[in-house]
């Protein structure tokens, strides 16, 4: 077996298995996959954006690569940003997009930084797939078209735009095959002149100029200045198993560890059981209120983690998550484990995308300073040259030293209730990773609970009960998009996003 990969869409997992097949490492793949994702899933991430990979080698301790954006310094009175609306089905969210909504991206510096630390490949041959598909075109997913269309407003937005994603007038769907020369053409530049280019030289210009001139808020000098951060991650004990996740300033893998802390002790009886349901929902209201008392505004202050070994704090919260049950009752991620032991869990997002394509590179910028999420206390209140926070958290799990299990997912303020559940599933109620992400998911927010449907209709009427409840009819992307792995070389895409995996 020389490994196993978990991708949100057929063609990024083949990116990362050839690589794998030609005597890569699962950084190399990683690589591979990340920049071939933007073909296979354009409306999921883009070199325009960010992310965070954790590395995890057998004789290295777990570390986690920061590359997610940067809060521009600059401020405009009228910036040019404004809302779009995403019909989910069964719940439509809002999100801003424009120039004004574009902050620094850290994906190129971050993959190049693991690629020169511990790639096993060339660069050229590690973005040969990547370039293959952009240069030749691919056939979108049925699902991948869909999320396109999804976003049709923002792929739409500008001229530049429309060239790459409505080429002949026509969105791209999964009829036609999706082509994009100048990103082919920008990877070949990448891979011979490095990081450099896109942070200091030619595509810096085009960068700075294109959003000068429309409003945007992002110059050359922040490129410039952009820094991936090497972090160790936060790490907790769950039943006796070691799990590592996405540390501060990100707030995922914060919340996930409070969640998990909160259900260390519980006796949930059988999957989908009262017990369970109501454990669950009360866990993740419990967090929230966590979140908006000690996380939201403090994510940037030293020791956030270490509220975590507060006893007392925790004991508090424990408290009152046991009288609330005592009431009872776009983002993609990548999952991969090479022969050697390595792994990588890598989540890499363009929010929904600005609608500003970078002159010449095909490549759309991101919208993270327009998403709500990432901004709980308001656009354009974060400090200059912060890392922006973000719920994206690749997590580890492991038993008795051997890793039990590799996962990340999409999903917005979904990312933390998908992964809890995940973990969960595999880890209390013994499922395999296949059933782990295929079982139905719940999430609450704003005192609101949203369930996929196949919960008992008894515990779906003891939430309605206790909360407002939306009640999806079928299984939804709103739910995240897991991407899992294990050790042993097991693994689950998820449908819900399209998901993938391939066994070498």
């Amino acid at each position: 077996m020389k490994g196993v990969v978990a991708a949100g869409d057929r063609l990024t997992a083949e990116a990362a298995a050839e690589i794998l097949r030609a005597g890569g490492n699962a950084f190399d793949a990683a690589v591979s996959a990340c920049f071939a994702a933007p073909m296979a899933e354009p409306a999921l991430t883009s070199v325009g954006g960010g992310g965070f990979l954790l590395a995890v080698s057998p004789d290295l301790p777990p570390l986690l690569y920061d590359f997610f954006v940067d809060v521009p310094p600059k401020r405009l009175e009228s910036p040019e940003f404004y809302p779009v609306y995403v019909d989910f089905g069964d719940t439509v969210q809002e999100f801003h997009i424009g120039a004004g909504s574009a902050a620094v991206p850290g994906f190129v510096a971050g993959l190049l930084r693991l690629h020169e630390e511990r790639g096993r490949m060339p660069l050229r041959e590690v973005l040969s797939m990547a370039v293959n598909y952009a240069r030749n075109g691919v056939v979108l997913s049925p699902l991948q078209a869909l999320f396109v269309k999804l976003l049709e407003p923002i792929f739409t937005a500008t001229e530049e735009s429309r060239k790459v994603f409505a080429p002949d007038g026509r969105l791209i769907d999964s009829e036609r095959p999706f082509k994009n020369p100048d990103y082919a053409r920008f990877l070949e530049l990448l891979s011979e002149e490095g990081q450099r280019v896109f942070y200091e030289g030619e595509i810096a210009d085009r960068i700075d100029e294109v959003l000068r001139e429309r409003g945007g808020l992002l110059r050359k000098e922040d490129l410039s200045r952009y820094r991936v951060v090497e972090r160790p991650p936060i790490s907790f004990s769950f039943r006796g198993m070691k799990i590592f996740t996405n540390p501060p300033p990100s707030s995922g893998g914060i919340l996930i560890a409070f969640t998990l802390k909160l259900l260390d002790s519980v006796d949930f009886g059988e999957w989908g059981s009262l017990e369970h349901v109501s454990a669950l929902v009360e866990a993740l209201g419990v967090t929230s209120k966590f979140r908006k008392q000690f996380v939201n505004g403090k994510l940037h202050d030293e020791g956030l983690s270490d509220l975590l070994r507060d006893e007392d704090l925790i004991s508090s919260f424990t408290g009152l998550f046991k009288a609330r049950l005592n009431l009872w009752g776009n983002t993609t991620h990548i999952s991969i484990v090479d022969r050697w032991g390595n792994g990588v869990a890598v989540t890499t997002t363009n929010g929904e995308g600005s609608g500003v394509v970078i002159p010449g590179t095909g490549i759309m910028l991101n919208n993270m300073l327009g998403e709500e999420d990432l901004n709980p206390l308001g656009f354009f209140k974060w400090s200059p040259y912060v890392r922006l926070p973000s719920m994206m958290s690749p997590t580890a799990v492991f038993d008795e030293g051997e890793l039990k299990l590799l996962l990340g997912s999409a999903g917005s303020n979904r990312i933390r209730s998908a992964i809890v559940q995940v973990i969960l599933n595999c880890t209390v109620f013994g499922k395999s990773v296949k059933e782990a992400v295929e079982l139905p998911r719940l999430h609450f927010e704003k005192d609101k609970v949203f369930l996929e449907p196949g919960f008992p209709e008894e515990v779906v009427e003891e939430v309605q009960k206790h909360y407002r409840t939306v009640l999806f009819s079928e299984k939804s992307l709103f739910f995240g998009g897991v991407q899992a792995v294990t050790g042993n070389f097991d693994g689950a895409g998820d449908g819900r996003r399209g998901g993938v995996v391939v066994r070498l």
